[in-house]
């Protein structure tokens, strides 16, 4: 195999200005075209969700059916670097920093809300009438579903892919990297950069899907716990400073950052969960989370390939094809993160951890805090509020309300700084090729995060969010499942050159 190490220069030009570029066109265009620019994107959800969603679920079954693959004995062994690279952080921060980079901001919005509204609006896997008992248990299974293997699996394989290239091959620390096993020494050329700039334009548009999420909720809570109406430029308030926040802490670096807020919000998110589970419907809430579990598990197959057919409407694109598509948009700079920070570690183990105990930890969250919103029935506070009030509505039903709504704030807050944080140190990777590119480029990304997150949720319209989503994500499934089967190749191409791993 060829190598070649990074070029010292502090980034890309050629993708840096090309990704630049995209990037302040697609914002002018936002500001100066509003409705055209949604009309193009509506049109491309439209065309994406009816005409392709079969395969975003033949996609990601093969993704999960592929990372269980991995840790079996043939693979799992095998380390993420060479033979005497060791793990950087603890497991605890290694762990945290990893689930709050990925999806752990999107399961304080959704994890309230989403079992509640299947709670009111069976989905049709399931059918039957709205807000009965065996309705609550089937909406909870379908949330655990939306959140659970199949989520992660599409993190997971991706930084498979690109860890064990960076790691045992020399390879720069960037998107492209992840098809070194599918087209070779080409990555360095042309192939590569096109990559790089895609990677780039879809992290900004996954990103900003989970910034506008947290824009709304977080002036949900304002209004509904405290009555704070800020108006028309809300948004653009809460965005500005979350934006300031996340761009001051991506400047001070890697450990200084992204550690210390992935210590403290995982901590938090436990003492919240907890709290709700022992002053809650506890009983209740074990029984739910324990039989939800147990249909996940004997529905799981049946549901990855639904497909809704004869149902009017078009569920499976605004839910499963939506979320397949978010976590996808997600992808490149969540396993450029989590990559680097695993390097030393093996197969098996980072595969575990970007995939069964977040999956298992998102079901615990779901069972309890969720199943809470079920218990409550908040259903008729998203008719009048909205999704996003979902669980300050909950706080409304237990003791310390007020405490309770504070820390909400604060793990809303915290767990979206931890993702736009690695978010802004992964687009610098990709331009860079660095491990630990230069701060000035990090704050530049940060800065593009908020100014592309502005103009798409600046409209208020969960709708537009998830459209921006789902169109950046389309060619995303494409290269995944071009991921998928070039990197058994490589790894087996790797354990016969090298050694045996069993």
């Amino acid at each position: 195999m060829t190598q070649k190490t990074v070029s010292h220069r502090a980034f890309d030009p050629f993708v840096f200005w090309i990704s630049a570029g995209i990037t302040i066109v697609f914002v002018l265009w936002s500001i100066i075209f509003p409705e055209n620019m949604a009309l193009v994107i509506n049109a491309v959800f439209n065309w994406t969700t009816t005409v392709w969603g079969w395969l975003y679920l033949i996609t990601v079954f093969f993704l999960v059916t592929g990372c269980f693959i991995l840790m079996g004995p043939g693979y799992g062994s095998m380390k993420l670097g060479l033979p005497g690279d060791t793990p950087e952080f603890s497991n605890f921060s290694w762990f945290a920093m990893l689930f709050g980079s990925a999806i752990a901001a999107g399961i304080v919005f959704w994890g309230p809300a989403e079992p509640a509204y299947h709670y009111m609006s069976p989905p049709p896997y399931f059918g039957g009438e709205a807000n009965t008992p065996v309705t609550g248990a089937n909406a909870m299974t379908y949330s655990f579903f939306h959140w659970g293997l199949s989520a992660w699996s599409i993190f997971a394989m991706l930084t498979i892919a690109l860890a064990h290239a960076c790691f045992t091959c020399n390879l720069p620390l960037k998107f492209s990297s992840a098809f070194y096993y599918a087209i070779g020494d080409r990555i360095h050329g042309i192939w590569g950069k096109i990559l790089d700039i895609f990677a780039v334009f879809a992290t900004l548009g996954g990103l900003a899907t989970t910034t506008g999420f947290v824009a709304l909720q977080l002036s949900a809570g304002l209004k509904y716990q405290y009555g704070l109406q800020l108006g028309p430029s809300s948004t653009y308030i809460i965005i500005g400073a979350l934006t300031a926040i996340f761009t001051l802490s991506v400047y001070t670096g890697l450990q200084k950052g992204v550690k210390l807020i992935g210590d403290i919000n995982m901590w938090v998110f436990a003492l919240v969960w907890f709290f709700v589970l022992v002053f809650g419907p506890t009983i209740f809430l074990i029984n739910l989370t324990v039989n939800s579990m147990g249909q996940y598990l004997l529905h799981f197959i049946p549901m990855s390939l639904f497909t809704a057919p004869g149902y009017e409407g078009n569920w499976i694109g605004s839910w499963t094809v939506f979320y397949w598509a978010w976590w996808m948009s997600w992808a490149p700079f969540v396993a450029v993160f989590i990559a680097r920070i695993s390097k030393g570690r093996t197969i098996r183990q980072t595969v575990a951890a970007s995939l069964i105990l977040p999956s298992f930890g998102n079901f615990l969250w779901y069972g309890v805090v969720g199943g809470a919103g079920i218990h409550f029935d908040v259903t008729a506070t998203l008719k009048e509020h909205g999704v996003e009030s979902a669980i300050f509505a909950i706080a409304q039903h237990l003791p310390m309300t007020g405490l309770l709504a504070v820390a909400l704030i604060f793990l809303i807050g915290t767990f979206f700084l931890t993702s736009a944080n690695s978010a802004a140190i992964s687009l610098a990777m990709f331009v860079s090729g660095h491990e630990n590119p230069g701060r000035n480029l990090r704050a530049f990304w940060g800065i593009a995060l908020g100014a592309v997150a502005a103009v798409l949720a600046g409209s208020g319209s969960l709708k537009a969010i998830q459209t921006a989503s789902i169109a950046t994500a389309f060619p995303l499934m494409f290269l995944l499942l071009l991921a998928l089967f070039s990197t058994f190749r490589g790894l087996h191409r790797y354990r016969t050159q090298n050694f045996d791993v069993t």
